[in-house]
């Protein structure tokens, strides 16, 4: 169980520093890597039969968990994208300061991490890697 904390820690370690830097693709996919070799280790840890099995409930009954598993696989194209995102007027007075005078400067938007996913749906990769990570302590 030990190696579990530390390897535990590690990833905490990582996703502060992908915080830190949050538009840094290799610091996102060193999360997402920690994140899957996480779900082998519980893997080992808990004695099941089959890894791929196990794998796939865990897929399931945490889906982002099941995104970051398809990413590191390689699986249908998925990918990291850096991508312009729309910023709602609205939604100004949440920008920190850096993305308020970027998004001033490029007509109300913003560069964000994206998950590409094959149908073309895009999803915010910081808010998956953070819900892959609290699917981590459910699981």
């Amino acid at each position: 169980m030990d190696r579990l904390s530390q390897h535990r820690a590690y990833i905490e370690a990582e996703w502060r520093s992908l915080q830190a830097a949050p538009l840094s693709r290799r610091k996102a996919m060193l999360v997402a890597a920690l994140i899957d070799a996480f779900a082998d280790r519980m893997f080992a840890v808990e004695g099941a039969e089959d890894i791929l099995a196990y794998r796939a409930e865990l897929a399931a009954a945490h889906p982002a968990l099941g995104l970051v598993m398809a990413l590191c696989a390689g699986r249908d194209g998925m990918a990291v994208v850096t991508e312009a995102v729309a910023v709602p007027i609205a939604d100004y007075g949440a920008l920190g300061v850096e993305d308020f005078m970027v998004s001033l400067y490029n007509d109300h938007s913003v560069q964000r991490l994206r998950l590409a996913l094959p149908d073309g749906e895009r999803r915010d990769m910081l808010v998956v890697l953070g819900e892959a990570i609290a699917g981590l302590d459910l699981a």
